[in-house]
């Protein structure tokens, strides 16, 4: 024991070295290995084409980042961002759907969110800050205007309603606010309107809560606290909530504050009268001072564009699995939405032949879990995924598919499409409102 401390009394210059080596060195391999597997990240996602953001995301201005690695350890979306060599860096692009965590968590203002980049731009309805467009009384919140997050579009409901009840005129007119649609954007700005004690209208085509009704059974929609008004904050036991729990808690929020929706109702045109606006449903005619278009983009759901697709075996959502029991069950599209029906669809209890079809030769758009969990799937037996594969031709009892340069047959009862949605930019055009192509800019 003795010698052990003369040696390291006399050699303390020695030891001194050594523990602050270890401090220098250890980190610094830590970012070299970070460093290597976010490189690895880069190529896979340049070499499967998926390099390029598809929605809002994050640019990192690397000369004002620091590298303190704040926005990699907030992501909830998983590899969206890692540290290459001391700087952040978008690293699986096509994944990212805007949360804004990295933005809000980087303490040297270093990330802006934007849409498009400098070499592909994106088709974004012009709003103000405000999110009312250059047609004056008329706003867009929500998925319409290219963000579909929730806790977002509440921001954005909110925002537009409490900028569309200010200055009110005269006019009379049937409401002063009118609403269309019944989702997170809709029911913020509805509060906003009875908070600010004016007349609206809120309109759905179907029922409380919009594109959440429809999504799957328990489907996870969000996993953060948010803000309504007149209720103030909610914050959920669990930061993973599902579809369910989230519309429960909207009905409460109705049930309290008197909250009114008119369900079942179509939005067919709007006329702009300069001091008013007149809205055509399939249910009448409505007038109002001012317009807020939440309505979302389910109703424009991507197609395929091959024959038979207009058969009655062709679905663009998945309510209830257990419909398709003992089938043989086609989904296509590699991103979240897809590949979460198509887990659904192949649960054993079910026993259904599950195909999954992804267009390229990854994911796209998809979270790591839902990619470890169909993978997991499929090694179990349940799902079969098939990559570079695509749909010919639909028939009444099978599907003729491609995969790669092969064209083969396969036996089908159903198939279910999560190939996007289009944005109705003809339809807003035809409103007078500006649609901007943004290359790498912010929403306004």
């Amino acid at each position: 024991m003795k010698s052990i401390l003369d040696f390291l009394l006399n050699n303390i210059v020695l030891v001194l070295a050594l523990i602050m080596s270890a401090f220098v060195l250890i980190p610094m391999l830590n970012r070299q290995k970070q460093t290597k597997e976010a490189k690895k990240l880069i190529a896979k996602a340049v070499k499967s084409g998926m390099n390029e953001p598809l929605t809002l995301h994050p640019e990192i201005d690397p000369a004002k980042c620091s590298g303190c690695a704040a926005c990699t350890a907030v992501c909830p979306e998983g590899d969206i961002l890692k540290m290459v060599g001391h700087k952040a860096q978008l690293v699986s692009p096509t994944k990212c759907v805007g949360h804004g965590e990295c933005e809000r968590a980087c303490p040297m203002d270093a990330i802006k969110l934007v849409f498009g980049t400098k070499t592909r731009g994106m088709d974004i309805p012009r709003v103000s800050t405000n999110y009312e467009t250059n047609v004056k009384g008329l706003y867009i919140a929500g998925e319409l205007g290219g963000m579909g997050l929730i806790r977002n579009a509440i921001k954005q409901g909110i925002f537009a309603g409490q900028h569309a009840v200010k200055n009110l005129s005269k006019i009379k007119t049937d409401y002063d606010l009118l609403i269309v649609g019944a989702g997170p954007a809709g029911l913020a700005a509805s509060l906003t309107a009875i908070s600010e004690k004016k007349s609206y209208l809120c309109i759905e085509q179907g029922s409380l809560g919009g594109t959440v009704f429809n999504f799957p059974r328990q489907k996870v929609v969000m996993s953060h606290p948010f803000e309504l008004p007149m209720v103030g904050q909610k914050k959920f036991e669990s930061n993973k909530v599902s579809k369910e729990q989230l519309l429960d808690y909207w009905s409460d929020v109705q049930k309290k504050t008197g909250y009114k929706i008119q369900e079942a109702t179509k939005f067919e045109s709007l006329e702009n009268k300069s001091t008013h606006f007149e809205v055509k449903t399939d249910k009448g005619t409505y007038t109002a001072q001012k317009v807020i278009l939440a309505m979302g983009v389910r109703g424009s759901p991507r197609k395929l564009g091959v024959p038979g697709e207009q058969t009655t075996k062709v679905t663009y959502n998945l309510l209830d699995p257990e419909q398709y029991q003992r089938k043989n069950v086609v989904v296509v599209g590699g991103g979240n939405a897809g590949v979460e029906a198509a887990q659904m669809l192949a649960e054993a209890k079910y026993q259904s032949k599950v195909h999954l079809f992804v267009r390229s030769s990854g994911f796209d758009r998809c979270n790591e879990d839902n990619i470890n969990r169909i993978t997991a799937m499929e090694k179990k037996g349940l799902v079969q995924i098939w990559y570079n594969t695509s749909i010919q031709e639909i028939f009444s009892d099978k599907i003729r598919i491609q995969k790669n340069t092969e064209i083969l047959e396969i036996p089908n009862d159903f198939v279910f499409v999560f190939a996007g949605a289009e944005m109705p930019h003809k339809f807003l055009m035809s409103l007078g409102v500006q649609i901007d192509k943004k290359f790498a800019e912010g929403l306004s």
